[in-house]
């Protein structure tokens, strides 16, 4: 028998099941009440050759496939779950991926402009409002806590910048919170040519300059990874446009006084 008692935090384990009979055994306390996950890892769980029960304190129970999560617990409840290979199938040998601890809720995230990005202002692009502008970076932060509020370790957020107008294949990044709840990556993207062109617009650094500036629409979305199909529609609803801008021109420039 293998027992191994996890850490309050968020977890994604890899292990081979060595023989049919093998038995994997795990531990988890919700210090704080909080919800606990336990469910397969979205998209590498592969074919079905393993299956999850937890104990009612009673009896091993099966795992219904449509539960992810444990709620409506005391502080210091114990779940005790286990892994077994199914019986009507082959010995696999393949490593079974399991996400188990504190059940993650993003509370927030952005996209912010590249450094130093000559901004085209809103109102002066179609559509007219881009949450995000940049040439080829990006700063991607983002917050995740447990059910409770406090601040999650080990939860994972998933981050697709689409870019399909400049005709760029779309940047996937995925990134793991630390133990503050917090996810923060240097987004990189190649830069674009050609571009709508935007209303030209006035700057008043160091005097009047008059900027023309082309760009492509992309957009971005964050999804919450461990909770699968869930988690995407919930990103989905939260579509945000970015303005990928391929090059920019002083046409007129007065200089300010001396």
């Amino acid at each position: 028998m293998i027992l191994t008692v996890l850490s309050d935090q968020t977890h994604v384990l890899d292990a081979v099941l060595k023989s049919k009979t093998a038995v994997h055994y795990y531990s988890f306390t919700s210090v704080r009440g909080q919800d606990v996950l336990v469910s397969n890892t979205p998209g590498l769980s592969g074919a079905p050759f393993w299956e999850l029960e937890y104990f009612d304190g009673a009896n091993w129970l099966k795992k219904p496939d449509s539960e992810d999560k444990f709620s409506s617990l005391m502080p210091g409840t114990e779940v005790l779950i286990r892994v077994i290979h199914r019986a009507d199938v082959p010995l696999s040998g393949q490593p079974y991926h399991l996400a188990i601890g504190s059940y993650p809720v993003l509370k927030n995230f952005e996209l912010s402009d590249e450094i130093g990005v000559n901004r085209i202002p809103s109102g002066y692009t179609e559509p007219s409002w881009l949450w995000t502008q940049g040439y080829t970076q990006g700063i991607l932060k983002g917050r995740f806590t447990d059910s409770v509020g406090a601040p999650l370790k080990g939860a994972v957020g998933r981050f697709v910048l689409s870019l399909k107008e400049s005709r760029i294949r779309p940047v996937v990044e995925k990134v793991i919170s630390d133990e503050h709840g917090v996810v923060t990556k240097v987004v990189n993207f190649e830069r674009c040519a050609g571009g709508h062109e935007a209303r030209d617009y006035v700057s008043y650094n160091h005097g009047t300059n008059t900027w023309r500036s082309y760009y492509y629409v992309g957009g971005y979305v964050f999804s919450n990874f461990l909770l699968g199909a869930k988690g995407e529609v919930e990103a989905n609803k939260d579509l945000r446009l970015f303005g990928h801008i391929c090059n920019q021109r002083l046409i007129k420039s007065v200089p300010g006084p001396a």
